[in-house]
């Protein structure tokens, strides 16, 4: 019986040795962080190696390392979200990386190259940033080289300098055809974070569906990151403004107070002009549009002005200066404008026109252009 008692009581304090072993162990884990970056720095400009990441628009420093005797660092800490980080060595040059919960991570980085890492592991998507980067540069130095030689031939006179440069001209379109064709490729096969990054080389308005292809893949899993966001909104201001698609509403204030939509406006064609008293090219473009504005508003013509104006007096002085006897709206919150978000205005002047169904005709339309669609639309 006694011997009973004391086996039971030794498996207690084995019992409670094993909890106290796991509750060391996982407060030392957790101390460790869910995620390591084991580095080599070869030429160090600073004895610290600092890691930063993305958030509200700047890199906020999250932990750092010193670098020891054989310029190695080490760096443990916890992360809530794939994102991307970035290693710098004090100064401004910096390594990119796109880092996940969980990964252990080993790096050798050149502190003179700070973008031109040796050697990864452990990290998939900085892998593949990388190895595009790579493949990206070979094209970029190959255009580099193609620029020089034509300069130089341009300031030659070499008889066979027209056929020289016209040869030269061909062959940087061809290179950047292949450019382009390969960042398709690589973004078609593993649409990535990484690959985000090389996406706004290709033009928008040529790869809609590309772009599309992307934001499905990365909107869901990532909604929290400036990035996919900034192609997010891309994606859905071209879809809400493609040629023929319905206009998104507004519904602003006039100088006067009163909230007018834009959809009270059905029934006429109307160009929406996203402009600013601060705007020197949008108050260039204003005795132009007063002269259209007269010639047409009696057969069914309309503008609706949505101002990036940040003060009611600049703006309405603005309006009386300019002699703009049109429909004019603003929320007075400058680039934070609701509207401006709304049909992903990122410059003005920025105009849409619509027909009288409120369905999108074109865009970006101004000067000569403008007179020349409303001239289709209307007639003499």
């Amino acid at each position: 019986m006694q011997a009973k008692i004391k086996t039971q009581t030794f498996m207690k304090q084995i019992t409670l040795l094993a909890i106290m072993i796991a509750v060391a162990f996982g407060g030392f884990a957790q101390m460790l962080g869910n995620l390591s970056i084991e580095g080599k720095i070869i030429n160090p400009q600073s004895q610290w190696v600092t890691l930063s990441v993305l958030g509200g628009g700047q890199m906020v420093t999250i932990d750092s390392s010193k670098v020891s005797d054989n310029n190695s660092f080490y760096i443990s800490t916890n992360i809530k979200e794939t994102n991307f980080y970035q290693l710098s060595n004090g100064t401004e040059q910096y390594t990119i990386l796109i880092l996940e919960p969980n990964e252990q991570v080993k790096i050798t980085i050149n502190g003179e190259q700070m973008l031109q890492p040796t050697n990864i592991n452990g990290s998939k998507q900085t892998q593949q940033l990388y190895s595009m980067l790579m493949e990206i540069n070979k094209f970029d130095t190959e255009q580099k080289k193609l620029e020089a030689d034509y300069q130089a031939i341009s300031k030659s006179t070499d008889p066979d300098k027209e056929a020289k440069t016209k040869a030269l001209i061909g062959l940087f379109q061809e290179s950047n055809k292949k450019k382009e064709s390969y960042i398709k490729n690589a973004i078609n096969s593993n649409p990535s974070l990484a690959t985000l990054l090389f996406l706004e080389q290709l033009p928008i308005e040529k790869n809609l569906d590309l772009y599309k292809k992307i934001d499905k893949a990365l909107y869901p899993k990532y909604k929290n990151n400036d990035f996919v966001l900034s192609i997010h909104d891309k994606v859905e201001s071209s879809n809400s403004l493609s040629i023929g698609s319905p206009a998104p509403e507004i519904a602003l204030q006039s100088p006067e107070g009163d909230i007018i939509k834009l959809s009270s406006l059905k029934g006429k064609v109307v160009l929406i002009d996203f402009w600013a008293s601060w705007c020197s090219p949008c108050r260039r473009d204003n005795p132009h549009n007063v002269k259209l504005y007269e010639k047409y508003k009696n057969k069914g013509f309309e503008i609706y002005a949505v101002s990036l104006d940040k003060t009611k007096s600049n703006w309405v002085k603005a309006i009386k200066d300019d002699n703009l006897s049109w429909v004019h709206v603003s929320d007075l919150r400058y680039w934070q404008s609701k509207a401006a978000k709304t049909y992903g205005v990122k410059s003005i002047p920025f105009t849409v026109l619509l027909d009288k169904e409120g369905n999108v005709i074109a865009t970006k339309l101004r000067g000569e252009a403008l007179d020349r669609k409303l001239k289709e639309i209307f007639g003499e």
